[in-house]
């Protein structure tokens, strides 16, 4: 059969020439077609990975739509906006107790979300922190995210962390609080960044779900990529951070089923904690697990509110008064702030520490809708 074909074909020897004669063409195309498709899905990678590790618009609405605290039984509430060192605005609450004094003597806990949606998402969570921890929480989008300007990036999102920071300890009522960081996934990395480059200003961290970094994360989340991780611009190289933080108490909150950060990454972290574990210091380092727990449902895992509830009563309660240090509290009077009765809310001229105090004269109702 195969010498009848070769014979329609002009014979054997012709048919053999031929071939020899056009496969060095052939495998020429091959070549560069296979390099072109391989240059194409890297510039792909390297041009969308922003878009892949901060999914801001899901889900649908996220940009345009931030539920308010006074939804969730939360009416004492700032409606912040603060502008970062490179001039981009971002939003964020502080969600205080029912007076002044009341939220001077209250720790206060800072929360960065993880990597989709935005900061109204997570009003359900934050109200059960503030009804069982009895602190203030603030919340912010970051940039890109929520009604948020700008466009998210490693260096961006540590930046709104620092101006976040800077708020709390610039603001009148927070200034002398007991700080908590608290950070879910990609949050646990911003929280670990932030405490490592600021440790007199924290009281303590939770984290949960958090991983090591995104290039040792690409491989188990995207095994298609794991050879192009070199190419990641956005790291979060927790391992690091981690190592920095030597006297500040850290609650570890791992769900064993999590499906998108292994498991084995927040054990780590714990191992890698534990090392500066100090019995003369007042670094502690926490675990707490739950079986059932997948990455986006640890929350609401039985005992996951009793866990931080307790740990906070034995941590944080007993902690050492804060003393200011010094190194913060010095934002510029260049934001705005609005502030709410529960119902409408009302613009303030400025959220600096002369001006952001809860009796400062209120310009008027000017209703404004999320």
């Amino acid at each position: 059969m195969i010498y009848a074909i070769l014979a329609a074909m002009g014979g054997t020897e012709d048919t053999v020439s031929s071939i020899v004669k056009w496969a060095p063409t052939v495998s020429y195309y091959a070549l560069i077609m296979t390099c072109g498709l391989t240059l194409f899905g890297v510039s792909a990678v390297w041009m969308f990975q922003r878009d892949m590790v901060y999914p801001a618009a899901f889900p649908a609405h996220s940009r345009e739509r931030v539920p308010l605290p006074s939804q969730f039984g939360m009416p004492h509430f700032d409606d912040i906006r603060l502008e970062t060192p490179d001039k981009v605005l971002i939003r964020g609450y502080l969600i205080k107790q029912a007076t002044d004094e009341e939220t001077k003597r209250a720790s206060t806990l800072i929360y960065f979300h993880a990597n989709a949606g935005n900061m109204g998402h997570r009003l359900p969570i934050a109200k059960q922190m503030y009804d069982q921890l009895k602190c203030n929480v603030f919340m912010l989008s970051y940039r890109g995210y929520g009604l948020s300007d700008g466009q998210p990036s490693e260096a961006g999102i540590k930046a709104d962390a620092l101006t976040a920071l800077e708020f709390i300890r610039s603001h009148p009522l927070t200034a002398n609080t007991k700080l908590v960081a608290y950070g879910q996934s990609l949050g646990g990395a911003v929280a670990l960044d932030i405490v490592a480059a600021n440790e007199p200003e924290f009281a303590g961290v939770i984290l949960e779900n958090t991983f090591l970094s995104i290039p040792k994360l690409v491989p188990h989340v995207l095994p298609i990529l794991k050879y192009l991780t070199f190419l990641a611009s956005e790291k979060w190289v927790s391992e690091t951070a981690i190592r920095k933080i030597t006297d500040v108490p850290i609650l570890f909150l791992s769900g064993l089923q999590d499906d998108l950060v292994p498991p084995p990454h927040m054990r780590k972290l714990y191992e890698l904690a534990q090392r500066n574990q100090d019995s003369e210091k007042r670094m502690k380092v926490s675990w707490e697990e739950f079986p059932e727990g997948n990455h986006n449902d640890t929350c609401i895992q039985p005992n996951y509110f009793e866990a931080i509830a307790k740990w906070w009563r034995e941590t944080i309660d007993v902690a050492e008064p804060y003393v200011p240090t010094g190194r913060l509290g010095t934002l510029e009077a260049r934001e705005s702030v609005e502030k709410t009765d529960g119902a409408n809310i009302y613009k303030v001229e400025s959220a600096s520490a002369e001006k952001s105090r809860s009796e400062v004269d209120l310009a008027g109702p000017s209703k404004k809708s999320e």
